[in-house]
């Protein structure tokens, strides 16, 4: 039997929700991966992923502590939920593309020298391998629950968006899908 192959030294720039809203998604999210038996995980919109640097974590740090800086305080807002192709994009809350994040992702890309596709803002609730029908099924249940008359009020969003004042650098190896070895490793305040 082989040994686990290594997991990659990968990091995420993450805008996390915070207070009544960062609590209530949290436990939305943990609903949800619990009924689709998947890995519950922080509500967060990406502001970049699978950042990898020759010098490492302490790197990322450093480079982040210097994006921090160059990067004014934004809100996100939420426009509806929705669903995408992929594991990591299964089930999302989509962010409006506003001036704030969409210059916010920019300057993260400048400044880390990196290059990706167009930057699509998200706010996941779902990280699953479901098929497509049970994607559009789920996204039926959240809108409800999240926007819907029918949900009780109970499980309404308190916001449709969130002020972002600190970006949180994550250790995000892609191909831990467990997400066991996913862990908070640095938080910056955007001064900007």
């Amino acid at each position: 039997m082989s040994a686990p192959e290594a997991l990659r030294d990968q990091y995420s720039l993450w805008a996390q929700p915070k207070g009544r809203l960062g609590e209530q998604l949290k436990a939305e999210i943990a609903h949800l991966a619990a009924r689709h038996g998947a890995p519950a995980f922080p509500p967060h919109t990406t502001v970049l992923g699978d950042i990898e640097r020759p010098g490492g974590r302490q790197e990322v740090l450093a480079v982040a502590a210097e994006l921090a800086k160059k990067v004014k305080k934004y809100r996100i807002n939420f426009t509806d939920v929705t669903r995408g192709p992929i594991y990591y994009q299964c089930v999302y809350l989509r962010v409006a593309k506003d001036d704030g994040a969409m210059a916010a992702a920019a300057t993260a890309r400048e400044v880390f020298g990196t290059t990706t596709g167009p930057y699509m803002p998200h706010l996941s609730l779902l990280y699953s391998d479901i098929p497509e029908e049970e994607r559009a099924k789920a996204v039926e249940y959240e809108t409800a629950r999240l926007y819907g008359e029918s949900s009780g009020y109970d499980t309404l969003l308190v916001e449709n968006g969130y002020e972002v004042d600190s970006f949180a650098v994550w250790y995000t190896p892609v191909a831990d899908k467990s997400l066991k070895s996913w862990c908070l490793v640095g938080e910056f305040e955007l001064t900007g």
